[in-house]
């Protein structure tokens, strides 16, 4: 079991893609940190990752504060980092582009784009200074396909993918793998969506989505997935 013993951070790890992640690294014997903004889900799936035998440290963060990102990342750093680190959490509004408050522009970007460079810039150190470590960022689809009334969020995605190749590139000689997941629809509570309402023909499971990216993470030695795109069989992209 290539993950056992790991030490892994999952973002947005109280629901939906970021609760499955959890729970199938745990059943591959890896350590979690989890981040989320709801401590009420995030207990849950803490319970159900210690269950498995995991140690589990969770931490409420909202990563569109800045500070409270250097908080979360200064604590894990003093404990010795991790070695896999999964920015997961991601939002985003299916309005006009007018239609969006500038506050809802900001938070689109401060979660999508800025909290994922942040917990980078903060935790890679530690996998440069042991040679190893793997980085698996969650974009989208819509990272290379334009798209009405999601604007911002089309934006962030592109940037997030730009960010995570050009990263890739930069520190894999250093023994750090760098890793782009570009989900299609995803039935989860996306934009106010009810998970488990999508037909799967339509919208990934989260659960097989997850044994998709832990797969990207056990893949041996030298070899790595830089950039894996999945959609549902019927969606029209």
């Amino acid at each position: 079991m290539p993950l056992r013993g790991k030490i892994a951070l999952v973002s947005g790890a109280s629901r939906g893609l970021g609760r499955q992640l959890a729970l199938q690294l745990a059943d591959r014997q890896a350590n979690l940190v989890l981040l989320a903004r709801d401590p009420v889900r995030l207990d849950e799936v803490a319970a159900r990752v210690r269950s498995t035998g995991s140690a589990c440290e969770t931490m409420v963060c909202d990563l569109a504060k800045t500070g409270e990102i250097a908080d979360v990342c200064s604590h894990i750093s003093a404990r010795g980092g991790v070695e896999i680190l999964i920015n997961n959490a991601g939002l985003g509004f299916y309005k006009p582009f007018l239609e969006h408050s500038l506050t809802e522009h900001d938070t689109i970007l401060d979660v999508n784009l800025r909290s994922l460079i942040h917990l980078t810039q903060r935790l890679l150190p530690s996998m440069l200074e042991r040679g190893a470590g793997h980085i698996v960022n969650i974009a989208s689809d819509l990272a290379f396909t334009p798209i009405a009334n999601m604007a911002v969020y089309a934006a962030s995605k592109f940037a997030v993918r730009g960010f995570t190749l050009s990263l890739a590139r930069e520190v894999k000689h250093k023994g750090v793998k760098v890793s782009l997941i570009n989900p299609g629809i995803v039935d989860t509570g996306f934009n106010a969506g009810v998970e488990g309402a999508k037909d799967a023909s339509v919208a990934l499971r989260p659960a097989a989505l997850a044994a998709l990216i832990v797969s990207v993470l056990e893949q041996p030695g030298y070899q790595m997935i830089d950039e894996l795109t999945v959609h549902p069989q019927m969606q029209d992209y």
